[in-house]
């Protein structure tokens, strides 16, 4: 039968009857055949795409919360059947808004760090464009918002301290025009004046990262010890790491001597000695809410509900002086946010939902935002005042944005449709006065062509998927940071599809690979199976990988094995002969599982590095299980318990060393006095807690598979297939010669 028969039996329109289709089921059934994405999109107008505008200062490796949050949308877009593309704007976020509405490559916007007049919002708001925001918008705009309440958060942390018994509270936060920040302040000052203290009374630091340590340690370590605060309520998981620090070279006991808050619960508190008392944003809920109203008006138009404000929860740890310890989760993180489990204090508050109206009295908190990286999280130039990368600004002078389309620019340039489509396309088959005239009115009028058309007609590659495995381990956080940023200078779109599990895997390869939905996939710590590598040769779409062995592909890759020797010959070298081994349980190979090697091959290095010294592998001494703290921090206890516990130990990745030097915390282990330790991949908080590892590029080996992936889209030759990038060994404070 004929192709538009076909067509209308895919598309559900025409007039069709049961027995054709029913052919052309059966057709479809056995070719195993997968519409077009972009030819659909050009039909239906819907591309199931929507785009996250991610200022650029979020893509800094140690914005944890800002990870969690990308992770959880990219989630969320998933579930409801949706890929989230990445825009990375380096200038005016205005400029790349402009450019994927004139494409039409995006169905919706999701936006952060909110102002109240922001000109993004502005110009989505006058253009009838579908988007969500984290952060809340102005009472004059829609009100396409979810946020948590800054003020009676913060608040209830200085009611917790006050209640653990501490009197003298100060707060530490960032000197800024955000509202976040204001906000906080606010609630310092609320929750001191409903427990009967005046406001006045109490030290209010606010600081840029440049001034904080100075400025604290000023605070600490005052003429008059009895001026010293006993508790000290921060704004941000970050500002509470530079008290930990301060503390530690005056000898102050956190807990004890100070208590201390975060804001955030990003990464970084459930990694904090003692473990840090902090607000925990519930990313994960908040990505879902946004998503959700971004396609209900992708669905329904326009959304004339309020904002919405969720829950947040204190969650308590040690540094606060309570005994129960905040319980941690997967990859070193804390417990999630809806979650609460056994050995986890919680205190939940929320404002309530907000709706917009007048300005709430003097002396209440207003209407702002608590903007994503204003939330404080580690890395986040939204809390770390002037300069933040947050958009900001006036809204006056913001233009009406239409789309233009290649009919607009037709008429202005007085010519044909088929004219200005043979110019966009680079045809040789234009007059010169002719292509001139198109090319100005092109530029006058804004127009961008279609990105779903342009890759009909020509073929050209120009959205890529990054396929990532846990996507909030520190170390893959900075490999993805780097990519993102490689692509969007190479001017790619770019998918992220996180991938927690075998069965999510093949849900996106299904969604990717059929459909074209993209011309390149960029696989981090992913390996493939010879099937699965079959399919995206069959379908036409370029691949290479980052951290994943994969025959015939290329990859970008370092030697584990060499890794796993160097990190035992270092503690070898120091006399070391009782050496444990914390790494990952064995995973089965792609199908059936995620396939990864790189623990198993850093436990090959250290087998080979005590063989080739003359020490007998100890079956007692290698611990495995799930890859974060706190299965690390109960392997490392057993070990350290046992009735001839070892010298030092070798975590095989610095998440899992983390969890090492909390268990012999925990214990009185002193390190490196008693016990030395040593991580693999040197991820920001590495330094902070002077722990000796191993050092890859991993910000290099982000970009690098970025690059080769867009120089084989390109059509260029990509050498070498296998890129072994060098690593060495990083010795700081945790390793020391034996005693």
């Amino acid at each position: 039968m004929s192709r538009q028969t076909v067509s209308n039996v895919l598309n559900g329109s025409g007039r069709v009857g049961e027995a054709a289709k029913a052919r052309v089921r059966d057709a479809v059934a056995a070719l195993g055949y997968q519409p077009h994405h972009g030819a659909r999109s050009l039909r239906s107008r819907r591309t199931r795409q929507i785009a996250y505008v991610m200022p650029r200062v979020q893509l800094l490796p140690d914005n944890y919360i800002m990870q969690q949050f990308l992770q959880a949308l990219a989630a969320a877009s998933a579930r409801r059947s949706y890929s989230m593309v990445i825009a990375v704007p380096d200038g005016d976020p205005r400029e790349e808004i402009r450019r994927l509405m004139a494409s039409r490559s995006v169905d919706a916007f999701l936006l952060s760090e909110l102002q109240p007049a922001d000109p993004r919002v502005v110009m989505l708001a006058e253009a009838g464009m579908p988007f969500a925001c984290f952060g809340r918008t102005g009472p004059s705009l829609p009100q396409h918002w979810v946020d948590i309440d800054n003020r009676e958060a913060t608040a209830a942390a200085v009611e917790h301290v006050l209640s653990r018994g501490f009197d003298r509270v100060a707060f530490l936060g960032y000197r800024s025009g955000n509202h976040w920040d204001a906000e906080r302040v606010a609630g310092f000052k609320a929750g001191l004046t409903r427990s009967g203290i005046a406001a006045e009374q109490a030290d209010i630091l606010l600081v840029d990262d440049a001034s904080a340590r100075r400025k604290v340690r000023s605070l600490l370590a005052p003429a008059r010890p009895a001026a010293r605060p006993d508790a000290i309520v921060t704004s941000s998981d970050r500002l509470a790491a530079v008290v930990y620090g301060v503390a530690a070279e005056l000898r102050l006991r956190i807990g004890q001597d100070l208590a201390v808050t975060g804001f955030d619960g990003s990464v970084a508190a459930g990694l904090m000695h003692p473990q840090l008392t902090s607000v925990a944003i519930p990313v994960g809920d908040i990505a879902q809410r946004v998503v959700a109203r971004a396609l209900r008006q992708i669905d329904h138009g326009p959304d004339q509900r309020p904002g919405e404000v969720v829950p947040a929860a204190l969650r308590l740890g040690e540094s606060t002086g309570t005994q129960q310890r905040a319980k941690i989760s997967l990859d070193g993180q804390p417990a999630r946010d809806q979650e609460s489990g056994p050995g986890v204090a919680w205190k939940r508050f929320q404002g309530g939902t907000v709706s917009a109206g007048p300005a709430p009295p003097r002396g209440e908190s207003t209407p702002g935002s608590s903007g994503f990286g204003a939330s404080g999280g580690p890395g986040s130039g939204a809390s770390g005042g002037p300069g933040s990368g947050a958009s900001g600004g006036s809204s006056s002078g913001a233009p009406v944005v239409r789309r233009v389309t290649i009919a607009d620019v037709a008429a202005d340039a007085g010519v044909g449709i088929g004219t200005v489509s043979r110019v966009v396309n680079g045809s040789e088959q234009v007059r010169a006065a002719t292509l001139q005239a198109v090319l100005d009115s092109i530029d006058r009028l804004g127009y961008r062509p279609s990105h779903a058309a342009a890759a009909l007609v020509r073929g050209t590659p120009r959205t890529v998927a990054v396929m990532v495995a846990h996507l909030t381990r520190p170390s893959t956080v900075v490999r993805v940071a780097s990519a993102l940023a490689a692509l969007e200078e190479q001017g790619y779109d770019t998918i992220v599809c996180n991938v927690v599990g075998p069965l999510e895997r093949d849900r996106h390869l299904e969604a990717l690979l059929p459909t074209h939905r993209a011309d390149g996939v960029l696989a981090i710590c992913l390996p493939f199976s010879r099937e699965q590598l079959d399919q995206f040769s069959r379908a036409g779409v370029a691949l290479v990988t980052v951290d994943g062995a994969n025959p015939g592909v290329p990859q970008t890759v370092i030697d584990d094995v060499l890794g796993g020797r160097l990190a035992t010959e270092h503690l070898i070298g120091l006399g070391h002969r009782r050496i444990g081994f914390i790494g990952d349980r064995t995973f089965s190979k792609p199908p059936a599982g995620l396939g990864f090697t790189s623990s198993a091959d850093r436990q090959r290095g250290y087998k080979k590095a005590l063989a080739a010294a003359g020490i007998e592998v100890e079956a007692g001494l290698i611990q495995r299980g799930a890859h974060d703290a706190a299965s690390a921090a109960e392997h490392a206890a057993q070990l350290l318990k046992s009735a001839d516990p070892p010298s030092a130990i070798f975590a095989a990745s610095d998440t899992q060393a983390i969890g090492v030097l909390a268990a012999a915390d925990r214990l009185g282990v002193p390190v490196p006095d008693q016990l030395s330790v040593v991580g693999f991949d040197d991820i920001d908080s590495a330094a902070f807690l002077q722990l000796s590892t191993i050092r890859q590029p991993l910000n290099l080996s982000g970009a690098e598979g970025a690059r080769r992936l867009c120089s084989l889209l390109r059509g260029e030759r990509v050498h070498p297939l296998r890129q072994e990038l060098p690593i060495e060994l990083i010795a700081r404070g945790s390793s020391a010669s034996v005693r």
